[in-house]
C-alpha cells in the first residue's frame, strides 16, 4: 500500500511535468502568433509552406521546442493554425477528467464521516482549482490529523508530522 502511494506520487509528477512541458510552451507559441498577427496567413491555402514555415521561425521564440515548432508547421500546412487554442484546452481537459487526473491521496488516523470527507474535497478543489479524485486510506500510524498528497504536494495537517516538526525544531 505505502509503495503504491510513493509510485503514484512520482508517477503523477512526471505525468504534470510533461504535461507542463507541452502545455506552457504551446500556450506562449499561440500568444506569439497571434501578437505577430501571423494566423491567417498560416490558414491561408494560397500561401506556399516555406513562406508559413519562415513566418512561424520569425514570430517563435528561438527557445521553442523542435517538437512544439513540428506541431505548429503541421498545423500550418493543413491551414488549420486557427485550431491551437481549442488543441490546448483539450490537452489541459484530458489532464484534469482522463489520463489519470489530479489525484488528492486523503490518510486519517481513523475513517473520516461522510461530513470530513465532504469538508476536505470542497477545501482542497477550492485550493487547487481544479476537478480532482480524492482516495482515502486509514494509517494509525500517523496518531491523529491528516495528511492530503496531491501529485508532488504535500499538506501534512497529522500529529505525527508535528510531532516530527516539532522535534527538528529542539535539534
Amino acid at each position: 500500500m505505502a509503495n503504491e502511494r510513493v509510485t503514484q506520487t512520482y508517477a503523477q509528477a512526471i505525468f504534470e511535468q510533461a504535461l507542463a512541458g507541452w502545455v506552457t510552451p504551446l500556450k506562449a507559441s499561440a500568444a506569439a502568433l497571434a501578437q505577430a498577427g501571423s494566423i491567417e496567413k498560416l490558414d491561408n491555402a494560397s500561401v506556399a509552406f516555406s513562406e508559413k514555415q519562415a513566418l512561424i521561425l520569425r514570430a517563435l521564440p528561438a527557445n521553442t521546442k523542435t517538437e512544439i515548432q513540428n506541431l505548429i508547421s503541421l498545423l500550418a500546412s493543413k491551414n488549420e493554425i486557427h485550431l491551437l487554442p481549442q488543441i490546448i484546452a483539450q490537452v489541459e481537459q484530458f489532464s484534469q477528467h482522463n489520463i489519470g487526473g489530479r489525484i488528492a491521496q486523503v490518510t486519517s488516523a481513523i475513517a473520516l464521516t461522510s461530513a470530513e470527507q465532504s469538508e476536505i474535497e470542497t477545501k482542497m478543489r477550492a485550493q487547487f482549482d481544479q476537478v480532482i479524485r480524492f482516495e482515502y486510506a486509514v494509517d494509525a500510524a500517523i496518531l491523529g490529523g491528516v495528511i492530503v498528497r496531491v501529485g508532488d504536494k504535500v499538506i501534512d495537517g497529522s500529529v505525527a508530522g508535528k510531532l516530527a516538526e516539532l522535534k527538528e525544531k529542539l535539534k
